[in-house]
């Protein structure tokens, strides 16, 4: 068995909070503190990618992952991660797996690295449905983000013009340029180490991380869409939908609909 190891920030009566949500809410197996971190431990396997989106989402705070060697982590991914229908047309193949397509699938290949974005998680998949049921063709996207690059490329394969994506972790950006190349796409999508949405405006913007960082960041999303465009957002906990509806319509979107797989949501909204 693999285990990855996850640290937050936290000091003083914050370590007890987040020793907490590390074993109750994350389920790590024990944990560990020192002055300025609690660590917990996990298991490599096909629940890694949701226990952590939803400890991400419980902390409101960035959680960092390490593995023994990212070689193992890649490795271990090979047991869980198989071809996977998302939608009515779009596929989504691991890169090391074999598939034979069905007329009109659309098949993003994918090595996730260490990056999320496998399309095993919710978040993920209400993001991907989304775009399947917006991208008319031509359109221009920014992902805000994007982890491994699942859904800019998704977003091309529907017909999208190009897309630009960002994420403020370097092996992110490094993993999703792999999946761009890998997906011969290279030149129609970028990606770009960044803290915020690339400048210019876009058709479609989707933003899959969490309900604070949308709610910080929802100024700067809202700049990057054209009038009349699309604001995508995912990564939200079912009970902080209001929170982020809300924040949203406060800064004058119109709320389209909400989507719900589990205890995950995804909103699109619409500026005038």
């Amino acid at each position: 068995m693999r285990w990855a190891e996850i640290e937050i920030a936290a000091v003083g009566d914050d370590q007890e909070l987040y020793s907490t949500l590390l074993t109750e809410v994350a389920g790590c197996q024990g944990f560990s503190a020192d002055s300025s971190t609690v660590k917990g431990y996990l298991p490599v396997d096909e629940r890694l990618e949701g226990s952590l989106l939803t400890l991400r989402a419980a902390a409101g705070r960035e959680v960092t992952i390490r593995f023994v060697q990212e070689e193992d982590w890649a490795n271990a991914w090979k047991q869980y991660f198989k071809p996977q229908r998302i939608g009515e047309r779009i596929v989504v193949k691991p890169s090391w797996e074999a598939f034979s397509p069905k007329p009109g699938d659309l098949v993003v290949e994918m090595d996730p690295g260490m990056a999320f974005g496998t399309g095993l998680h919710a978040t993920t998949r209400l993001c991907l449905r989304a775009l399947e049921q917006h991208v008319k063709g031509g359109e221009t996207i920014a992902d805000v983000g994007t982890g491994s690059g699942i859904l800019a490329i998704a977003a091309i394969l529907l017909g999208a013009k190009s897309a630009i994506c960002t994420d403020i972790d370097p092996l992110a950006v490094r993993i999703a340029r792999e999946n761009i190349e890998r997906n011969k796409m290279t030149g129609i999508v970028e990606a770009v180490e960044a803290t915020l949405p690339p400048p210019g405006q876009f058709d479609i913007v989707v933003a899959n991380i969490l309900p604070d960082v949308i709610l910080g960041m929802a100024e700067e999303l809202i700049a990057a869409t054209k009038p009349g465009g699309l604001l995508m957002v995912s990564g939200i906990i079912e009970s902080r939908t209001e929170d982020v509806k809300a924040g949203l319509v406060g800064l004058g979107l119109k709320i389209l609909a909400v989507e719900t797989e589990g205890e995950w949501v995804g909103i699109l909204a619409q500026g005038e």
